[in-house]
């Protein structure tokens, strides 16, 4: 379900012209020992497209769209054939750094960009929900080489970085 999500999320936001990458437990999975089961498709989006568009072109497409937070950051949209996604509109410096460091892959025949391992664990560490940490064990398990010095960069402004310690590999 997720990869026909994924599809039509990425022919409409291809069509807008908007830059986006594949982020949650999707993205963690491509760097885990084992994947693990999602329910949705997280997304993060340079930006919006042109005012409005977003929303018109996904309720065309078949989607609710609901705005998650007052700023409208983030969209929890809907589909009843396709499922469910998270789109997050991407507010700060960090996280167009993570877009612009994302690179490209192939899922199932679609052209993605995904952020990279020290990109998945530092959004994971801000959410810091139970799977979160669990899917940077999984992550930190397979010894993947890590820019430690980008991680620590950015683990310490997010003050995220005691969490990090207890999990980072030896």
């Amino acid at each position: 379900m997720q990869r026909s999500a994924l599809s039509a999320l990425a022919q409409i936001l291809d069509a807008l012209r908007v830059r986006w990458v594949l982020i949650g437990a999707l993205a963690a999975n491509r760097y885990r020992t084992s994947p693990r089961l999602t329910h949705d498709v997280d997304l993060l989006l340079a930006d919006a497209g042109p005012s409005g568009a977003l929303a018109a072109a996904l309720q065309a497409g078949g989607w609710t769209v609901r705005s998650a937070t007052a700023e409208g950051d983030l969209l929890r949209v809907r589909h009843i054939a396709l499922g469910a996604a998270d789109l997050l509109i991407a507010g700060t410096d960090y996280q167009q750094q993570a877009i612009a460091r994302a690179h490209a892959e192939t899922l199932a025949g679609q052209a993605l960009r995904v952020l990279t391992v020290e990109d998945v664990i530092i959004h994971k560490l801000i959410a810091g929900r139970h799977q979160d940490i669990a899917d940077i064990e999984a992550i930190v398990a397979g010894h993947l080489p890590l820019d430690e010095t980008y991680l620590a960069r950015w683990v310490g402004f997010w003050d995220v970085a005691a969490t990090w310690q207890t999990l980072r590999p030896d």
